[in-house]
């Protein structure tokens, strides 16, 4: 266990944190430039410019050309929105950037000019609101003193100064503050897991250290940025994946924003705020989450548009860790999404590649992911990814069930653990989740460059009508009130999560558990959903759905083009000639509502409403060319705690795959199992091909007259592979105990790559799989 993730120990790590500070004093105090680099360092970043970094730098200088000859106004205006203030304070960080670079006359007299301008205007946000507006200004001015301090006359610098020190305290005031204020809308005070925290707080930490020996207050702002980031890396380095409940684009903008302050305060401070574990797995997180030729991910989760791209330039986080760790697959991240499009100098989009300058290290080669399993699960978002492959071709499938704000912000909230105070509801502390959404067990389907079950984003498309999950009576998932997000009664109860999950190289299965996540139906027993993907052909979805009393259930599923019924299939164009399949395996017969709430879509539901339904559908990615080859689907068998169904493949193959879910039950369909799901696939002359089992002792055929497998380790999966050409036969699965499994013309048994004895007895083999 990481010591962070240890809640006895958040205040024994906060001291740490504290007793860092003691040596702030070795520094010199008035040194400029100092955030970033130091004079000494500057020819170095100019030869870098001219040689292993001149892609990045070109943007940045055209940028600043593009920009001579104009000035912000004298004084900014009184209609000036949030958005206007970022973009000023963003925009000088490029150009105090290339006066440093270039030192020429005209770029470092725009910016010189432009930081000027800046100190003599009387506000530095909308309204009076001291958060994301007030919190780039500072961020950026800080940057540009510190770059530019050479630049300035004495007179110009303690200008510069007294505006920076003061709309800084301001912050501060705002973050200190004993209760939320609503002309300052400082409501992020508290809510150390939502971008406005982090961003506010690394803007006033970089005021404190630009400013450090120059003004009496910059102690207390770095103690305080200090104090409330530790928070914030403690909470981070929590969450074991590297994702983000606010979903990829707010991931990139608050990393992109907060990082600087981490890295100047261990260059300037040697105090280390990194959350370490946290910034390993998040490039694993963005590998998994790439899509071929796109900017969005995987997992289009939270409050999201496509248009965004790669807000923020991702790269520059990525390279970052790249330098740090020497990790080549981040690096590899980084060129994949460069080679997406090409640079472009904007006001969103140039001030990054100041940051990518300056973490970029091209010393470090790029490490492609090939040798990466193909699924990956992510324990804090409750999510999963099973890929066919990082090639423009692949098929990937992810899956979102969750907790709001994430499994160890979620679970420290509710049970009001560090670094949330007590009684939230008196201090202000909240979970603030006003980026998720309600789409526990969604599911999303990409394949050769197109999503073949997309879901509707969008910013505030938050109800789960907009995703593909399961809508009771119409209605979806339980939101807790925004006012109530300092209470934990609020959340307690609402979380989704992943159940069983379940990989072997031919079969991937997840059962996810979103029963929580409908609190909001009275009477509400269970959903759970069931995926099983069948490598590489299709995938089979059940849904367990049981509540106190008859309703309306709905299966939902959007695609990226025109849908049509040709019962039982439903045939979703996806672009090109890409196709997804749905096979409406049960009920048999069905109603069917297709819209477009901004993306096409179907709901499938029964003709009649019940207390309990089993639906099952086959997913089928496919092409024009092959529509009329797609598979056969037979329901052998549907009850409460068994169902089964047999996939007839009809593309030459000859293949067929029973498939058993159970849900305590022990029989049907001429199969006994007592496990959780189990697959029996045929060749085209009946011979077994391939038998896989998720949990379970016993898999046996003939209504339990004739054992398949036999184990004496029922909580792992197994899967087995008959090759009879050469007469053997292939295990994967976990380790542990033995196995017994039908195979008469057996001679030779691997598991898990290497070869292994067995003894036989008739027509069945005996292997030890470990500890027997």
């Amino acid at each position: 266990m990481h010591i962070l993730r240890h809640p006895l120990l958040y205040v024994i790590y906060l001291a740490l944190i504290v007793s860092q500070q003691s040596d702030s004093s070795r520094i010199s105090t008035i040194e400029h430039p100092r955030l970033f680099f130091n004079q000494s360092g500057i020819p170095s970043l100019q030869a870098k410019a001219a040689t292993s970094h001149a892609q990045i730098w070109a943007p940045i200088l055209e940028q600043t050309n593009q920009k001579l000859g104009s000035l912000p106004p004298q004084q900014v205006s009184y209609s000036a929105s949030e958005e206007d203030f970022r973009t000023f304070g963003n925009n000088i960080i490029p150009l105090a950037f290339t006066c440093t670079i270039t030192q020429d006359a005209n770029h470092c007299n725009l910016a010189k000019q432009t930081l000027l301008r800046y100190a003599a205007w009387t506000k530095w946000s909308e309204n009076s609101e001291r958060n994301l507006g007030l919190a780039h200004m500072i961020f950026g001015n800080a940057l540009a003193y510190d770059w530019l301090h050479s630049r300035l006359t004495q007179a110009e610098q303690a200008q510069v100064r007294t505006a920076l020190a003061n709309w800084a305290q301001q912050l501060y005031e705002a973050g200190r503050a004993d209760k939320n204020n609503l002309d300052w809308q400082n409501w992020w005070r508290k809510s150390y897991m939502q971008n406005y925290h982090w961003i506010c707080n690394s803007a006033l930490g970089m005021a404190g250290l630009a400013l450090s020996g120059e003004d009496a207050r910059a102690e207390a702002w770095i103690n305080e940025a200090v104090s409330q980031i530790g928070k914030v890396t403690y909470l981070l380095n929590g969450v074991s994946d590297g994702s983000l409940h606010e979903g990829i684009n707010y991931q990139n903008y608050a990393l992109t924003m907060l990082l600087p302050f981490m890295v100047n305060l261990e260059r300037i401070r040697g105090q280390n705020l990194f959350p370490e574990n946290y910034l390993r797995n998040y490039v694993l997180w963005r590998v998994y989450n790439q899509l071929p030729g796109q900017f969005y991910p995987a997992l289009a989760f939270g409050d999201f548009e496509h248009d965004w791209g790669n807000g923020y330039e991702a790269q520059n986080i990525l390279r970052l860790i790249a330098s740090r760790y020497r990790i080549g697959l981040a690096e590899w991240m980084a060129q994949d999404l460069l080679k997406l499009s090409a640079r472009t100098t904007s006001d969103w989009d140039t001030p990054w590649y100041v940051f990518e300058f300056l973490n970029y290290d091209a010393t470090v080669a790029a490490s492609p992911p090939t040798s990466l399993p193909r699924s990956r699960v992510f324990s804090d978002q409750g999510s999963l990814i099973w890929r066919t492959g990082w090639e423009r071709d692949s098929l990937v499938f992810g899956l979102k069930a969750g907790a709001f704000g994430g499994r160890f912000a979620f679970n420290s909230f509710v049970q009001r653990k560090a670094p949330w105070d007590p009684a939230c509801e008196v201090t202000g502390c909240q979970l603030n989740i006003d980026h998720d959404h309600l789409d526990s067990n969604g599911f999303y389907l990409y394949k050769t460059g197109y999503w073949l079950a997309p879901e509707s984003i969008g910013v505030k498309k938050r109800d789960t009508s907009y995703h593909n999950a399961m809508l009771i009576d119409g209605q979806g998932q339980y939101l807790p009130d925004p006012n109530g997000y300092d209470n934990p009664n609020e959340f307690s109860g609402s979380d989704g999560f992943l159940e069983v999950i379940s990989t072997v190289p031919d079969f991937d299965y997840v059962m996810a558990n979103s029963t929580r996540a409908y609190r909001n139906i009275p009477g509400m027993l269970e959903i759970r959903r069931h995926v099983l993907f069948v490598r590489p052909s299709y995938f089979v979805m059940l849904d367990n759905v049981a509540t106190d009393a008859p309703h309306r259930y709905e299966w939902v599923s959007h695609f990226s083009g025109n849908v049509t019924v040709e019962s039982p299939w439903v045939r979703g164009e996806a672009g090109d000639d890409q196709l997804l399949g749905v096979a409406v395996v049960a009920p048999q017969s069905f109603a069917n509502t297709i819209g477009n709430d901004g993306q096409p879509y179907i709901r499938i539901r029964s003709w009649q409403n019940s207390a309990h339904e089993r639906m099952i559908h086959l997913l089928y990615p496919t092409d024009h060319a092959h529509w009329n080859s797609k598979p056969a689907t037979q329901l052998l068998e549907n009850r409460p705690n068994w169902s089964a169904l047999r996939v007839t493949m009809r593309d030459g193959s000859g293949r067929s795959d029973d498939i058993i879910f159970n849900n305590g039950g022990n029989q049907g369909a001429g199969y006994q199992f007592n496990g959780n799901l189990a697959l029996i696939s045929k060749d085209n002359q009946q011979r077994f091909s391939k038998l896989y089992m998720v949990e379970g002792a016993l898999l046996a055929d003939q209504w339990g007259a004739r054992a398949l497998i036999r184990r004496t380790n029922p909580g792992q999966s197994i899967e087995a592979i008959y090759s009879y050409n050469t007469n053997t036969l292939t295990l994967y699965g976990s380790a542990g105990g033995s196995v017994e499994i039908y195979a008469p013309t057996i001679q030779q048994v691997t598991f898990n790559g290497a070869s292994r004895s067995f003894t036989r007895q008739g027509d069945y083999i005996q292997v030890c799989l470990g500890q027997c």
